[in-house]
């Protein structure tokens, strides 16, 4: 073994070398976003966007994706690097360990610099939310931010000014905890005065909104920062060589990185609850996994499409008896903790609205342009279309998410009578249960995507570090959702804007699945000439 690792030590040091110079380009990336779109130019326009924050041209467009570009080919050279890694004992096996939080700590700090606006609104109604909760003691899962009317604080900013809340009470409360520190550190400092003209007319109004906007983003980095140490955690308990690809494969992933450092999304709170349940899994805890995961529920209700396979993993490795009574337990529990959590909220009975409201829209994924083709060419009424696309498309996900889990686990009856599953190999199983259901959900059950919908497939995703779809396929997926974010925010200004909607939709369709497609497709046809060349004897 003293051989072994000594002929590794060169190797590991020069990769070691490598890492590091991917790591101070990829900073250098970050920080020049950092400085073309900043954060107090940006809240000059209430309504801004990556385009309207530069000059709207092609050579502008260029130019972001192809920063996009490169940040996504050298995390794919960072993964490649890493996946060599042989010896946890090495000091270099350590070293890269720290590394790669530290360059993730340094990623994140310079997008803290950089406007929510071109990324997202959505901050923007996470933290309106949050005052309305402890500034004017109105109830989000029931109330609207228009009640309240444009004189408002930061009213000008927000995207959802008539639709109630569509998060669960968990994500509302630590909205409110979020609001409460920023006034308290505010009034520290001496910048709480609500007496001063609203951003963008006072400077002080406008300093307050960034003390926010930081706020929800230093809480989402946070919330990245204990993902990976979930995600190393399963990890090193199963292969221990493998936790520096794990950890890069998450927080060096550039969507990751935008989604939480400038977009602060709420998806990072219901997955770190869904990580912990799988860190439960994987310890032989069902009964606690599932009561965290109906509480990720509570945060977003995507989480529920983990919870079959959850529910029948625990089955096939625990047989029906033990099964069933964590899952009636967890199921009870986890009831009455949902009622007194909605209660504070006006109960169970502020959800019908949500739903409504939620599936009134329809959003980057073919159910829209289903929709629009059943409109124009089939003569459906509108109402009538939506309906169908929604509906189909849940009816598709309700199927999908049940039957994938019961072919992993191979269901069948003679399966019962085989040998246990051995740990690894079925831990591996689960993992890719997980993954599965969260491609065929993105695939076909959801009829509304944002880019930062990925992290629900990158989570489950990067527990297996070293296979297809993490170290290849998904890094592809992720340029492509974030180019068509770009993209459509540059169309959205230009001489295209009178695009229809249903041409709007295969545009960005194309985009965002193009390159993963594309590359995946290349990739097909040069291992089948690969082998056609091979010669045998």
């Amino acid at each position: 073994m003293p051989i072994l690792r000594g002929s590794l030590e060169p190797i590991a040091r020069k990769n070691t070398s490598w890492l590091i110079l991917i790591a101070a380009t990829s900073l250098a990336l970050y920080i020049w976003l950092a400085a073309r779109y900043s954060i107090s130019s940006s809240l000059s326009q209430p309504r801004a966007s990556w385009a309207t924050l530069v000059t709207p041209n092609s050579q502008s467009v260029a130019l972001h994706l192809g920063i996009y570009l490169c940040l996504t080919l050298l995390y794919l050279a960072a993964m490649r690097l890493l996946s060599s890694a042989r010896d946890e004992a090495s000091e270099f096996f350590r070293y890269q360990i720290g590394l790669i939080i530290f360059s993730w700590l340094a990623f994140s700090c310079a997008l803290l610099f950089v406007a929510p606006a071109g990324e997202s609104h959505d901050i923007f109604d996470y933290l309106f939310r949050g005052r309305m909760m402890t500034e004017y003691q109105a109830n989000p899962l029931a109330e609207v931010p228009d009640s309240f009317g444009l004189s408002m604080p930061f009213t000008r900013y927000i995207a959802w000014r008539k639709s109630v809340d569509t998060y669960g009470p968990i994500w509302e409360v630590s909205s409110a905890a979020i609001a409460t520190g920023v006034r308290e550190v505010s009034s520290r400092l001496g910048w709480w005065d609500e007496t001063a003209a609203n951003c963008p007319a006072s400077r002080e109004s406008c300093r307050l909104l960034i003390l926010y906007i930081t706020g929800y983003r230093l809480m989402a980095v946070c919330l990245v920062g204990l993902s990976g140490w979930l995600v190393a955690s399963i990890t090193r308990r199963y292969q221990p060589a493998l936790v520096p690809l794990a950890l890069a494969a998450w927080l060096w992933n550039p969507l990751t990185l935008i989604a939480a450092g400038v977009g602060a999304h709420n998806d990072i709170h219901m997955i770190v609850l869904a990580l912990l349940s799988w860190w439960l899994l994987q310890r032989q805890h069902p009964f606690w996994a599932l009561l965290v995961l109906i509480m990720a529920a509570h945060v977003k209700l995507t989480a529920l499409i983990w919870l079959p396979a959850c529910g029948l993993w625990i089955t096939w490795r625990n047989g029906w008896q033990r099964a069933i009574k964590s899952i009636l337990a967890a199921a009870a529990i986890g009831l009455a903790m949902s009622w007194l959590l909605y209660t504070p909220f006006g109960g169970w009975q502020t959800l019908p609205r949500m739903f409504h409201e939620r599936t009134a829209y329809l959003a980057n994924s073919t159910w829209q342009v289903v929709k629009y083709q059943l409109s124009d060419w089939l003569g459906w009424s509108t109402g009538t279309a939506q309906q169908f696309s929604v509906g189909l498309s849940n009816g598709l996900a309700a199927v999908a998410i049940l039957v994938i889990p019961l072919w992993v686990f191979n269901f069948r009856p003679e399966r019962w009578r085989k040998p246990p599953t051995p740990d690894r190999e079925a831990n591996t199983k689960l993992w890719q249960a997980l993954t599965a259901v969260s491609l065929i959900y993105l695939l076909v059950g959801s009829f509304w995507f944002q880019h930062w919908y990925i992290l629900w497939l990158l989570a489950p995703a990067v527990l297996l570090p070293k296979s297809l779809m993490t170290r290849f396929i998904l890094p592809w997926l992720c340029l492509g959702a974030l180019c068509a974010n770009a993209v459509m925010d540059f169309l959205s200004v230009s001489q295209l804007r009178e695009l229809p909607t249903v041409q709007e939709s295969m545009i960005t369709l194309a985009i965002i699945w193009g390159p993963m497609l594309i590359v995946s497709l290349l990739r097909a046809v040069g291992q089948r000439l690969l082998r056609r060349e091979v010669v045998v004897p």
